[in-house]
């Protein structure tokens, strides 16, 4: 485990080295390979994507756009094939803008939090439990992630108020930028590992959230991007305790205000998360079952729903990119007997089946 405050990072290995023959969304936009730009001149759901290269492009879920009418964010892992021109669902992020700045897009240099990109996640799993009700074959497509922006735009609010609203539009890159200095602090403590393919990240004993890639060569490009969206997520959620007596006992401010630093029975104890949770995720994460849904661009792509939540995407046998996060009763925490994913193992009066895909390895 890596450890900062109370932010533990488990990195994940990769047994053996492994290669996928993709460039990554932010290479390929600075190179000009790749270009996204609004789909008919704005549809606040997708963008075009236009890919002039040999080589398929990767474009990882939570990836942050800047610029034409409004900031987006993807909102699912998508291989673009060579010399293709596809829609990407996106969510938007900057609420108060509609009007051009640019005629394409940028990428900015973190990916969204945890927290943010989960958003997506509860609407497909939604959406997955629906299908089953429909049964006969019915699939989930990307369009059902539209159904997510109301609660991307809700959560993004969350993050403004706790660490600083700096923005009239609601622009989540605003808030990246008032706290850059503070990142780069953190994102020092979690340094890139040999063979590091991905990460796993906690607070406290609280999972936020999983992200692996098939290749350590492809991950290493991106791990300060991802690392930072779940640092963002630490963050945020220490801001928005700040106001007791717990943060200023953790800031060795006494509670009263005064000069004596002894040591308050309230302070929390900002130790490494045990591995023991991170290997209960893990078994967690491969125990959800494996809907799949329809594809956007190349491989398969899979919905993960059950006490955790998230994506799968999957190519020639080979796993491209995994994303997990906690669903909301993870851990029996918050006792609902349903939420915004539906009905799940665990929760009184809604007994499921066990799936029938489990355990599956790429």
């Amino acid at each position: 485990a890596q450890h900062h405050e109370d932010l533990t990072i488990f990195p994940n290995l990769a047994d053996k080295e492994r290669e996928l023959p993709y460039g990554l969304m932010a290479e390929a936009l600075a190179t000009g390979i790749l270009t996204i730009r609004e789909k008919d001149g704005g549809t606040v759901p997708t963008l075009i994507a236009i890919n002039n290269g040999i080589q398929p492009i990767l474009i990882l879920d939570g990836e942050q756009l800047i610029g034409a009418k409004q900031n987006r964010m993807t909102n699912r892992s998508i291989i673009l094939p060579a010399n293709s021109i596809t829609e990407v669902p996106v969510s938007c992020k900057a609420q108060g803008r509609w009007h051009f700045r640019s005629d394409t897009f940028a990428p900015a240099p973190q990916h969204a939090p945890s927290k943010v990109r989960k958003k997506a996640r509860e609407a497909e799993a939604k959406a997955a439990y629906d299908a089953a009700i429909r049964g006969h074959g019915a699939r989930t497509s990307h369009q059902d992630l539209a159904q997510a922006q109301g609660a991307v735009w809700d959560q993004i609010r969350e993050f403004e108020d706790n660490l600083g609203r700096t923005s009239d539009t609601g622009a989540l890159d605003s808030v990246y930028e008032s706290r850059r200095p503070e990142l780069r602090h953190w994102v020092r403590a979690f340094p890139l590992i040999l063979g590091q393919i991905g990460l796993m990240a906690f607070q406290g004993k609280i999972p936020l959230g999983m992200d692996a890639l098939g290749s350590p060569k492809l991950y290493g490009k991106v791990h300060e991007r991802v690392l930072t969206g779940y640092v963002l997520d630490a963050m945020e959620s220490r801001a928005g305790s700040a106001a007791g007596p717990v943060h200023r006992a953790a800031s060795g401010e006494h509670p009263s205000g005064g000069g004596d630093k002894t040591e308050d029975r309230r302070q929390p104890r900002l130790e490494p998360t045990p591995s023991v949770f991170a290997e209960k995720f893990i078994e967690r994460m491969r125990d959800a079952e494996r809907t799949p849904s329809e594809s956007v661009g190349m491989g398969e792509y899979r919905v993960l729903k059950g006490h955790v939540i998230g994506s799968e995407l999957v190519d020639q046998d080979k796993l491209v990119h995994l994303s997990a996060f906690p669903a909301d009763d993870y851990a029996g925490r918050r006792g609902r007997s349903s939420d915004a994913t539906g009905p799940r193992p665990g929760n009184p009066g809604t007994p499921l089946q066990r799936p029938s895909q489990r355990k599956r390895r790429y």
